[in-house]
């Protein structure tokens, strides 16, 4: 079952423990955490919430399975330096539909990465796992989030006024959605071909479900 590829400057791989410690130090930062509800967060508590997302996605990719939740580690390609982390969670009763998420540390901002990494989302939640909708979220502020969102397609689709209260103020959410039929055949096809499998870890046997990580 595929576990990692290759995109522009980067590789994106399924998240394991081993990536924790970057995962923490990213999260760590009051820059990183600027426009996050939650944060800057503990070693502790960063460990707290991933661990049991990879362990579950590991036990599933032991089994032949594909997992419930998809959390992806970032690196530079040809380097291994860390970039960030990015996510395709599902939405209760709703298979096919998922949250995206993505963090990337600051001193590779302003790259484009993080346009690649949300491409990277539709990639899998459209071409590899066959989904029909992504939901993505973000304070209304975050204008760099926003425009990753908007560049890959996303339509807005709310404001939730004060929807966030932390650091002692409010904070307005933006929510923005993008269905696979939103695309048209010629977008669709240069998502496709951005992304190459860098490996696979098992050859695919008949009765086993396809999917990522």
């Amino acid at each position: 079952m595929q576990q990692s590829w290759i995109g522009g400057d980067l590789r994106f791989s399924c998240c394991t423990e081993r990536d924790l410690p970057g995962i923490s130090r990213m999260l760590a930062k009051e820059s990183v955490c600027r426009w996050l509800f939650f944060g800057p967060n503990t070693d502790e508590a960063t460990r707290s919430y991933f661990l049991p997302l990879i362990e579950e996605m590991q036990a599933a990719l032991a089994e032949g399975k594909t997992p419930k939740n998809h959390i992806f580690t970032i690196r530079l390609k040809h380097s291994g330096e860390f970039v960030g982390q990015c996510a395709l969670l599902p939405v209760d009763f709703s298979p096919g539909s998922y949250l995206i998420g993505y963090q990337l540390d600051d001193p590779y901002w302003g790259r484009g990465y993080g346009t690649l990494a949300c491409t990277f989302l539709v990639y899998i939640a459209f071409i590899v796992l066959e989904g029909y909708r992504l939901n993505g979220d973000a304070v209304a502020d975050n204008t760099a989030s926003r425009r990753v969102m908007e560049k890959c397609g996303f339509v807005l689709e709310g404001v939730q006024r004060h929807y966030w209260h932390a650091g002692g103020e409010y904070y307005d959410r933006v929510v923005f959605g993008l269905l696979a039929s939103d695309l048209a055949p010629e977008r669709l096809s240069a998502v496709r071909e951005a992304f190459t499998a860098e490996h696979l870890t098992t050859v695919q046997q008949p009765g086993i479900q396809k999917g990522p990580c």
